[in-house]
């Protein structure tokens, strides 16, 4: 009977031992599960926040795209589910979803189609309604390589707005490649147009040699076109949340980059007068960012308007943000859009087809 008893007695011992490990275990989980919750939550708000109100102050966590915040905030439900393995947490998860498929643009194109529609060889002119498609290629060439900017070529573009563009030397080798007369370029230091007609000049202010190039593009049947091509200051690369000059220095930099957009528009309009207009390239902001709260309403996004498949076009290999962009005004009517994977460059390349509306009874043939 006594070995009976203490054996009772230790067995007893152990397993209050293992009942206060379990519950100590259930404690920590739960800890964790509503942490995690509280985060998430917190993040969802400052989320919803940001891209609502999207000012520079916030343009740091506005310039990652609202699908990847999302990711992190379901990864936060997700832990907080199997810490408390509550079935109201779905609902949290659900808000995540629904602001993931809202919020990203993403969404949009790939409603419209799976898959880019953009071909190497152009849509056939609709001889019967005498409309011709002007194609528009615009690619940042990753630090002047050549080989980047002939990539494009493929695409049979009528413009190309050439960013880190290559040299002097180096696009008259590209002229010489496309094997057409008609062929012109104009370049700065760091942007340059190649097209198909005459091509004269603008000369912008000085400030803008190295974010700009701009001119009139004079089609075979004489009617023109402003265009401009823009590389806006590159984007902040530190990303230690924690410390309030990183948040100080994206916002420094998002006013440099409005700033600069906004006096670029503003000669750009005195060139432009009432002809159509096209501007494209390298803007280092998302198509979210309020950068673009500066632009009229006549410009349109091309991509944004009409693009298919995933827009994205940074980086080339893992594109998760587009900061590519062309804009037209209501001359010029988008009517297809894509982002072509490249080879030699870090970015994707932005293809888009636009019809040059009839203006002042002139027809391009």
């Amino acid at each position: 009977m006594k070995q009976t008893t203490g054996y009772t007695i230790e067995s007893t011992e152990v397993n209050s031992k293992r009942l206060r490990k379990i519950n100590s275990v259930i404690k920590i989980a739960r800890t964790i599960g509503w942490l995690a919750l509280l985060v998430s939550t917190i993040l969802h708000s400052l989320i919803l926040f940001s891209f609502n109100y999207n000012s520079d102050q916030l343009s740091i966590v506005t310039v990652f795209p609202i699908w990847l915040w999302s990711a992190i905030g379901l990864g936060f439900i997700f832990i907080s589910i199997i810490c408390l393995k509550k079935k109201l947490l779905l609902w949290f998860f659900g808000a995540w979803i629904l602001t993931a498929l809202l919020g990203s643009d993403e969404i949009t194109s790939l409603k419209r189609g799976l898959i880019p529609t953009v071909k190497k060889i152009k849509t056939e002119t609709d001889l019967a309604n005498h409309i011709q498609t002007l194609r528009i290629a615009s690619i940042n060439c990753n630090g002047r390589k050549i080989e980047a900017a002939l990539e494009s070529i493929d695409y049979n573009p009528d413009v190309i707005f050439l960013q880190e563009s290559p040299s002097p030397k180096n696009l008259q080798i590209i002229k010489n490649k496309l094997l057409n007369p008609t062929i012109q370029i104009v370049g700065g230091w760091d942007c340059s147009i190649i097209a198909k007609g005459k091509l004269t000049k603008r000369n912008y202010s000085s400030i803008f040699y190295n974010y700009a190039t701009g001119a009139m593009l004079t089609l075979e049947n004489g009617s023109t076109i402003e265009l401009l091509c823009i590389h806006l200051e590159s984007a902040v690369t530190r990303w230690d949340l924690w410390n309030k000059n990183c948040w100080k220095e994206h916002q420094k930099r998002s006013q440099e980059r409005r700033d600069q957009l906004k006096q670029l528009l503003s000669q750009y309009e005195e060139f432009a007068s009432d002809r159509p207009k096209i501007f494209g390239g390298d803007f280092n902001s998302p198509q979210n960012s309020n950068l673009f709260k500066i632009l009229s309403p006549e410009y349109k996004n091309a991509f944004s308007s009409i693009g298919k498949g995933i827009g994205n076009t940074f980086t080339n290999y893992f594109p998760v943000i587009r900061i590519d962009h062309i804009y037209s005004n209501p001359a010029l009517q988008p009517v297809d859009a894509s982002s072509i994977r490249t080879v030699h460059s870090d970015h994707r390349m932005l293809i888009c087809d636009f019809i040059l509306e009839q203006k002042n009874k002139e027809i391009i043939h």
